[in-house]
């Protein structure tokens, strides 16, 4: 047997390869092809092509999923010339299997059958790109990274000399990712998919484009006569998403790209990226998002390179398109490229951030890196500063960093550190998050203009004493981790006069009546509210500018609310709080706040067991359990009022 099946095998290949001269393909599926699916998550299959030799009556497709039949197509042919012509399509949804694709001719016999094409392994599902330098394509040992996945495919090769070199124009084969280096799709860029494909159930294609090491002046090109020029980056990228025949049918592109100029050519970053970008849309259309990542702190000599890594902090908001991702503070840093668990925790969070954007994930608190919104002094001193960030972040004031300089000393650095004013270190004495803002205490009362966050670069990449191998921090994040992106020179606007007169009455045992001055200079009002069991603010409402007043209805007996009035301006805030406590009346209406008994104090909102004098509310979604005979004065039911044994309710006259 073991001297049998080789010839076997051979034999059947050769039965192949002679068949399929009888037919010429113009559209077949290869082994292990990925087709992107529709709006309807379902993709087809196309398989068209002629027969070439006549005596031949039908041709037939036969589809198979997971190895089992799933059904036939079958079309008659009619010749002329000598040829005749077939075209079908099979429809595939996206899912975890894998599907089978044959193609039969028969004679005039119908059980005379020649197989001309059998092609397995074919799945339907979502397409992303890599593109950038090294972090881009984010390729590390086997042996410090090795996950592998049967529905995570690829198309042609990252090409040798990380990916510099000559395009084999043959190199279009699909294949599952990460099988060699020339098929990785990098460890972040793996690890999103991983998710992808274990919580949505979607199998994914990466194509990853990046090439280590080089500029965006490199990456940027294009030839306008041949866009598929396969001696440019963007060439080489095309003409692997045509021979996929991906085109108009990738979800997002990925761009991780900067270092290069942080000792080289940073002026230029931001006009090439927007020729690089205009590339993308040009040739790609329909690639709804564009993730764009700002790089690390880096060693060099260049100071533009602080105001490209600003622009690709502030680039979001220039293209509708673009959604951006910090990555200082990631594990794993060495100065320069990162260890597979940086990776890997860049994967997760670039995760998050599609998984809200193409399935629909509920997980998008917190998820992205605060991005600075505006910065003012607080008081007519200025000797304090607040950094505001988007509404909804919560922020967090990290504790010092003590790590070792080259030469093993320890070196204690803080948040005051990379704060600066005016390009000005030493300013900043102390600080504290308060929801979305950092607040700063300053050295006394300062006039400066301008704030940045992190310097231009961390040394000039060589050993030095006081300087830690890798920037070590501390940095500023948000509650879930996230770290904001660094900025610099952001103006700092002049302190609001304050905000006066804000009053809380209790007019109702369910509402609290908020008057206040009217600011001179606000163009909105933001009303906050905290109760007890709150851990920060949260937004009430927000009022039209020239407001004076404002009734918060979705109070509650027995709770002490503290409200946060903040007058807004594009550059400034200024703020005023008060508070109200609702106490509960020896009479009055109790509401039920959770399911429970009706003669347990916990189940009502001022923590008694309702009497005769009461009147009594079940809200909706509570379910409320009678046992005894109780009286009450009036009684609504707006949730379930459950009967048990010897439960009666007696409404007193």
């Amino acid at each position: 047997m073991r001297l049998f099946l080789p010839f076997l095998l051979l034999g059947l290949v050769a039965s192949l390869s002679a068949a399929a001269q009888l037919v010429t393909f113009s559209k077949l599926p290869q082994s292990y092809q990925l087709y992107p699916r529709n709006a309807q998550s379902v993709a087809s299959v196309p398989v068209a092509g002629r027969v070439m030799q006549t005596g031949y009556s039908r041709v037939a497709v036969q589809v198979y999923r997971n190895n089992t039949w799933q059904g036939r197509q079958m079309q008659t042919l009619t010749y002329a010339g000598g040829t005749a012509p077939f075209s079908f399509s099979a429809t595939i949804p996206a899912e975890l299997a894998q599907y089978r694709v044959q193609v039969y001719l028969y004679g005039a016999n119908a059980t005379d059958s020649v197989l001309v094409a059998d092609r397995q392994h074919i799945v339907a599902g979502d397409v992303f790109i890599i593109g950038g330098q090294s972090n881009a394509s984010a390729y590390v040992p086997a042996e410090e990274y090795s996950y592998q996945n049967e529905y995570i495919r690829t198309l042609g090769v990252y090409g040798e000399n990380f990916n510099l070199g000559n395009y084999n124009p043959a190199d279009t084969l699909w294949t599952t990712c990460g099988l060699t280096r020339s098929t990785s799709a990098g460890v972040w860029g793996m690890e999103m998919a991983r998710r992808i494909v274990e919580q949505y159930q979607i199998p994914v294609c990466v194509l990853n484009a990046a090439a280590g090491g080089a500029g965006i002046e490199y990456l940027s090109v294009r030839n306008a006569g041949d866009p598929m020029d396969l001696n440019t980056n963007h060439g080489r990228l095309l003409y692997r998403v045509h021979k996929g025949g991906l085109q108009g049918g990738i979800k997002a592109y990925f761009f991780r790209q900067g270092e290069n100029e942080t000792s080289g050519n940073a002026p230029i970053w931001p006009s090439k990226f927007e020729e690089l970008y205009s590339n993308v849309q040009l040739d790609l259309p329909g690639i709804s998002r564009f993730y764009l990542f700002q790089i690390h702190l880096l060693g060099g000599f260049n100071a533009a390179t602080a105001v490209f890594r600003d622009y690709q902090r502030r680039v979001g908001n220039m293209h509708a398109p673009i959604r951006t991702h910090a990555t200082v503070g990631t594990i794993g840093y060495d100065g320069i490229h990162f260890s597979a668990a940086g990776y890997a925790q860049t994967g997760a969070e670039v995760f998050r951030l599609v998984a809200r954007d193409f399935y629909g994930s509920t997980d998008t608190d917190q998820i992205t890196s605060p991005n600075v919104q505006k910065i003012y002094y607080t008081n007519a001193a200025q000797s304090e500063l607040a950094i505001q960030f988007e509404e909804g972040q919560q922020m967090v004031w990290p504790a010092d960093t003590t790590v070792q300089d080259y030469y093993g000393n320890p070196l204690t650095h803080g948040l005051r550190d990379w704060l600066w004013l005016d390009q000005q270190a030493g300013r900043v004495v102390a600080g504290r998050a308060v929801g979305n803002q950092l607040i700063l205490t300053l050295d006394g009362s300062r006039s400066e203009q301008k704030l940045a966050y992190l310097p231009p670069n961390y040394g000039n990449g060589q050993p030095q004493p006081g300087l830690a191998r890798a920037f070590p921090g501390p940095f500023i994040r948000n509650r879930r981790g996230l770290r904001a992106f660094s900025f610099w020179e952001v103006p700092i606007a002049a302190p609001l006069s304050p905000l006066t007169g804000l009053v809380a009455s209790v007019v109702s045992g369910t509402a609290v009546q908020l008057t206040w001055t009217d600011h001179p200079a606000e163009q909105a009002y933001i009303l906050e509210r905290k109760r007890p069991f709150d851990s920060t603010f949260l937004t009430v409402a927000q009022v039209p500018a020239n407001t004076t007043s404002f009734t918060d209805l979705s109070t509650n007996y027995n709770v002490t609310y503290q409200y946060r009035l903040r007058a807004v301006t594009p550059q400034a805030e200024a703020t005023a709080e008060a508070s109200a406590t609702i106490a509960c009346p020896s009479v009055g209406e109790l509401v039920s706040v959770k399911t429970g008994g009706f003669s347990e104090a916990a189940t009502w909102n001022c923590g008694r067991v309702p009497t005769v004098a009461d009147r009594v509310r079940i809200s909706a979604g509570h379910r409320v359990e009678v046992g005894q005979l109780v009286t009450v004065g009036r009684l609504t039911v707006a949730g379930t009022l459950q009967f048990g044994a010897g439960g009666q309710i007696r409404i007193a006259p």
